[in-house]
């Protein structure tokens, strides 16, 4: 039986509003929360609402919790980014203090163990098929999506946790002990069932879904090369443990890499995608990648918002600079070492001397800011973007005179928690209202399918010769000089990535898979800006100083693989908890 209650309103109310024209009498039954297993997968409308419920509830991006704060979350974490941090809301030492004791990440925001959903899909997946009323092709498609949520499920909970039980029938309510508590898969098990997953959904889904936003077959290959390459890079980079629960044989690793790179090369050779270039200008370009929804060529998959569907969110409130419309804005501010990973557009590094931080050293913002890598301006707001109708300041304060303008002008985003730079990425300016945005969360996507393929070409000795081509392809995009055979180096790769991706939820992710955020990430303190404006020169001084407000970020080893906790081992008598817990 399915509880009425557990589907969505806004699902539930649209399933309710057609049922009329779909079945006949369908509530005939002795509760009125209630509806029979029979029913719902014999019924189109009441399946997709089932199947729709799923989407929803899936973790595609990190939405929820605070009012849409935490979709800075991993930014935050991968040390990109500062997620908000004043004093009432979450205070920003939970957010950097990440090292978790027994209790695991249990309650929150960076916890996903979520077998509520994947019993959910094992129903439709094992129930559907047994309808008799229903187009076998409906079945057929509507299986394999739930499969492929099922599956990024999976994803999901190996990332923080390693291998998991994997569990692909519906467990009764009142089955035996043997059924209701099973002992953990390996990592290399919830790995390979992916990757068999998505081979055999591939065949099944439609080239184009029937709507937009719908799991298709490139969706399943976009799953496939990511997930593939982390267990490469796991393979490559960690070690087994637990008697092989965690980590895989390092032999394994050309296997995953081999795989990523054959299913990234099926989507760039064949899929009906093309890397965004509408705008001869390589900021408004790449800034529209992420906002435009109407004629986006690169997009794999995405998550819908539509207001009117009840489903949006904040993040043009949250993210748009102080002064522009919202008074809970500034949310998400960019840290000194995120800005440097953006060269300059001739390609000399984007490091410059720290001397010059000095406060007294004057800098041209044209050559600081303007001259930088244009992926950076379309996705970090700094002094001197404009947007709206406006130009966004970061200034501490104001020195010089200049016509018509007052001896000092006002300070802005001086806060101790203010960086001097802020995420711009996906924040959409004409959005009528930025706390119910509609705009879409774009999670698979081109750029990121040739940044696999060209990380799995490298570690497998460029198979076909092309990588060179792929990644230059991205970066004439974005405005940058090509790269030669001898600059094209592991770390120019990840830099890539972190210059392409940044603020889209990677980066935390590629340093723990890579194993090198205890390097990157734990005791390492990040900096921000102070600006003084100089109105006669039109020229700042900088000053750098600590980024975290005191805060100690920590990332120690054991948390590449975080804790199950107490309660969920309380839960289960047959798992077994991870090292160093």
């Amino acid at each position: 039986m399915i509880n009425i209650k557990t589907i969505r309103p806004n699902l539930l109310f649209f399933c309710l509003a057609i049922l009329p024209f779909a079945c006949k009498d369908p509530f005939e039954l002795t509760r009125n929360d209630i509806i029979s297993d029979e029913i719902v997968f014999n019924d189109a409308v009441l399946a997709d609402a089932f199947l729709f419920d799923l989407y929803d509830r899936s973790l595609f991006h990190i939405k929820s919790g605070n009012g849409n704060l935490n979709m800075g979350l991993i930014s935050a974490l991968g040390g990109e980014s500062r997620n908000y941090g004043i004093s009432w809301q979450t205070p920003y030492t939970q957010v950097i203090d990440f090292d978790y004791d027994a209790n695991g990440l249990n309650g929150k925001v960076l916890d996903y163990y979520d077998y509520n959903l994947i019993r959910e899909c094992n129903q439709l997946i094992n129930r559907l098929p047994l309808s008799e009323s229903l187009d076998q092709d409906f079945i057929n498609v509507r299986t394999a999506e739930a499969r492929f949520i099922r599956a990024f499920a999976y994803f999901e909970m190996a990332k923080r946790f390693g291998g998991v039980p994997l569990i692909t029938n519906v467990i009764p309510v009142q089955g035996s002990s043997d059924e209701l508590y099973r002992a953990r898969n390996s990592e290399k098990e919830i790995y390979d069932f992916i990757w068999m997953e998505m081979d055999e959904i591939a065949e099944i889904l439609p080239s184009v879904a029937e709507i937009d936003g719908r799991i298709d077959k490139w969706t399943a290959l976009a799953l496939k090369s990511r997930a593939m390459l982390y267990a490469a890079s796991v393979a490559n980079y960690g070690t087994e443990q637990l008697d092989g629960l965690l980590g895989f044989p390092q032999s394994d690793a050309n296997t995953y890499y081999q795989a990523s790179l054959d299913a990234s090369k099926v989507i760039i050779d064949s899929g009906p995608f093309s890397l965004y270039r509408l705008s001869a200008d390589p900021v408004q370009n790449f800034g529209n990648l992420f906002i435009d929804e109407e004629t986006n060529s690169e997009v794999i998959f995405k998550e819908k918002y539509d207001y009117d569907a009840q489903k949006s969110h904040q993040w043009d409130a949250l993210a748009q600079p102080s002064g522009f419309g919202f008074n809970w804005s500034s949310n998400y501010t960019v840290y000194l070492e995120t800005l440097e990973q953006f060269d300059f557009i001739d390609g000399t590094t984007g490091r410059v001397d720290q001397s010059w931080y000095d406060d007294t050293t004057p800098i041209d913002p044209n050559w600081f800011f303007e001259d930088r890598d244009p992926r950076m301006r379309a996705s970090i707001f700094y002094p001197g973007s404009s947007f709206k109708s406006g130009t966004v300041f970061f200034h501490r304060s104001m020195s010089g005179v200049k016509e018509g303008w007052p001896n000092a002008g006002p300070t802005k985003h001086t806060g101790s928690l203010a960086t001097g730079l802020l995420i711009r990425k996906r924040t959409n300016p004409n959005t009528p209202d930025a706390t119910r945005s509609n705009t879409d969360f774009i999670v698979f996507r081109l750029g990121e399918i040739i940044l696999n393929y060209v990380e799995a070409a490298y570690y497998l000795g460029n198979p076909n010769g092309d990588m060179l081509v792929h990644i230059n392809n991205l970066r004439d995009r974005a405005g940058m000089p090509d790269l030669n055979v001898e600059e094209l180096t592991e770390a120019k790769i990840r830099q890539e990535r972190r210059c392409e991706l940044a603020f889209e939820e990677h980066v935390f992710w590629d340093l723990r898979r890579w194993r090198i955020a205890v390097e990157e990430l734990n005791n390492v303190q990040r900096h921000r800006l102070h600006y003084r404006y100089n109105a006669n020169s039109e020229m700042y001084t900088i000053e750098m100083a600590d980024g975290d407000a005191g805060g100690v970020r920590l990332h120690p080893e054991r948390n590449y693989y975080y804790a199950l906790g107490l309660a969920r081992l309380a839960d289960n008598p047959k798992l077994i908890e991870n090292p160093g817990y």
